[in-house]
């Protein structure tokens, strides 16, 4: 038989693991947290896999079927500027890297752009969150 050469050792990542939830996983636990999350903030899952989408076509300026950083860039903005609105403070090294860092924890194949399924993942991951706080707040 012919040996087949060792895959290259990948470089280490000391970034938690990245979670993602499929909407197939209604059956597991991370699906049925997510369709609590749904319910708290009156959402089908219909109706928010067409937000998504219709976000990703806006993001998608280029109409390559993926979100590259460019593209990416006026999101993590919005978004920091309306945590900024709520009190959170970022230091110049947390504005200036955030684009990266959000592109690393959510770029689930590492290919430098997102797809509609990773960015469906990151929205999914923030309903989760805001599910959180208004439970929280009830």
């Amino acid at each position: 038989t012919t040996s087949q050469p060792a895959p290259a050792p990948r470089r280490a990542d000391t970034r938690p693991p990245a979670t993602t939830i499929s909407m197939s996983d209604s059956d597991k636990p991370a699906g049925q947290k997510f369709n609590q999350a749904l319910k708290i903030i009156n959402i089908s899952e219909e109706d928010f896999m067409k937000e998504v989408k219709a976000a990703f076509a806006a993001a998608d300026t280029d109409n390559s079927g993926a979100i590259d950083k460019k593209e990416l860039t006026p999101i993590v903005t919005r978004v920091m500027t309306a945590m900024h609105d709520m009190g959170e403070k970022f230091s110049e090294t947390e504005r200036t890297d955030a684009v990266d860092e959000v592109m690393k924890l959510i770029d689930a194949n590492h290919d430098g752009t997102l797809d509609v399924k990773e960015f469906a993942d990151a929205m999914k991951l923030a309903v989760l969150a805001i599910a959180s706080a208004m439970a929280k707040a009830i």
